[in-house]
């Protein structure tokens, strides 16, 4: 009986810790991209290109060049370019994110 009294109260003391959810929309959220788009469609002519010769300086910022399976951050960030780089050094896929 006092095993499952001490539960409870454990249980009490966190629920009363928890963050309630709200439907309200959150004015404070700030979008990264500040209103940019991700200019993919208009660079689809990299693919089949070798990675090693693209001029980076002509690519939209921000942008990242990686090869498949390198180690990427996994957040979405809409205004951002990804080239994908396969195993033989040629661009594979210009996506966003």
């Amino acid at each position: 009986m006092i095993r499952h009294a001490a539960a409870f109260a454990a249980f009490a003391l966190l629920a009363a810790c928890a963050t309630p959810v709200s439907d309200a929309p959150q004015d404070n959220i700030v979008d990264p991209s500040g209103g940019r788009e991700c200019p993919a469609d208009e660079f689809q002519m990299l693919v089949g290109q070798l990675g090693g010769e693209i001029d980076t300086s002509t690519l939209p910022v921000p942008h990242r060049i990686y090869g498949r399976g390198d180690a990427v951050t996994m957040d979405y960030r809409s205004d951002r370019m990804n080239i994908v780089v396969g195993d033989d050094g040629r661009v594979e896929r210009v996506s966003c994110g």
